[in-house]
């Protein structure tokens, strides 16, 4: 399979349309953070903050693309480029949602190694609402109904998981990624400041916030929430873990720039390296390629995505599994 997508030349580095991302998103922050001064009127404000939130995000996707080395290959260029996109623009720590991310890639939808699977106030899989304290069961009880509302809270998590790495002696560079994030809030604060009083500020601060946690959790819930579980007593070869824990969203255009290329889940832990661009075309050779070892491959809408991780997660709070 790699052989045949390098041969159809879907792995080779994708400069100008990273160049292009990386321009538009520059130049949409401007024209927002232009926008949110210009006008005093709350409805101008409100819609400047929800659309900063949105380029946060898409600042972390690309953030995303550059730790996979889609972007750059050596090892510097990545480290300058995840360093400008995570700590600073984003505010968070980069080695940090790296390292958490590449466990994420190597476990997908582990039930005790994943991080992205395991929450202390939710049950993502039923055999964890076991593990899970007494205090926290009213919450899992209706996890399925205050999903989106959860997920608005991302933005805490992962400011204080970054802040609190700084304090690990492991932490890579620990001082140049202090002086980024100090540079993003610094820079944020004096945006806050023009905005024209207190209100104004932490209605902007907030809302942006908010947003900025609603949209990455929409997009990242439908890439592995519901699909196939696996555990200490379960192995299977890596394309079957990568396949089979991943869920497709079917794409266009938008679709694709909305997910960040991400609605190609299954694409995109089978060839990490790939360029978000190229993860599209390279969808129906992976598809047939699982069809003729009758490996399952999961695709569907948008609206079948959260049709799926709802009932997963109500099955998941009544100690359900999905047979």
């Amino acid at each position: 399979m790699k052989r045949i997508l390098a041969g159809a030349g879907l792995r080779a580095a994708q400069p100008r349309f990273y160049i292009f991302m990386a321009a538009f998103n520059l130049i949409a922050v401007t024209a927002i953070v232009a926008l949110a001064l210009w006008s005093p009127h709350p409805a101008v404000l409100v819609l400047s903050a929800v659309l900063f939130g949105f380029m946060i995000t898409q600042n972390g996707m690309l953030g995303h693309d550059v730790a996979h080395r889609q972007v750059f290959r050596k090892g510097k260029s990545v480290s300058v480029a995840g360093w400008i996109l995570g700590n600073v623009l984003m505010g968070n720590s980069y080695s940090w949602w790296t390292r958490k991310h590449n466990i994420h890639h190597a476990n997908p939808n582990h039930i005790t190694e994943d991080p992205d699977a395991s929450y202390p106030m939710l049950a993502i899989f039923p055999e964890q609402k076991a593990r899970r304290s007494w205090y926290v069961m009213p919450v899992i009880a209706i996890q399925a109904y205050i999903y989106p509302v959860l997920v608005m809270f991302i933005f805490i998590t992962m400011r204080s998981a970054s802040i609190a790495v700084l304090f690990a002696k492991d932490t890579p560079s620990r001082i140049r990624q202090a002086l980024g994030m100090v540079l993003h809030w610094t820079l944020f604060a004096l945006l806050l400041t023009q905005l024209g009083g207190w209100p104004e500020a932490l209605i902007f601060l907030a809302i942006s916030q908010l947003s900025f946690s609603l949209y990455m959790g929409s997009v990242f819930a439908p890439n592995h929430k519901g699909m196939k579980m696996m555990d200490e007593d379960e192995e299977l070869d890596f394309i079957r873990t990568q396949v089979l824990t991943a869920r497709n969203v079917r794409g266009n255009w938008f679709i694709d720039y909305w997910y960040g290329g991400l609605n190609y889940q299954i694409e995109h832990h089978l060839f990490p390296t790939m360029p978000r661009n190229r993860l599209g075309d390279a969808k129906p050779l992976v598809e047939r390629f699982c069809a003729e070892r009758g490996i399952a491959y999961h695709e569907t809408s948008i609206g079948g995505s959260y049709k799926e991780i709802f009932q997963h997660l109500r099955r998941s709070s009544a100690g359900e599994t999905a047979e």
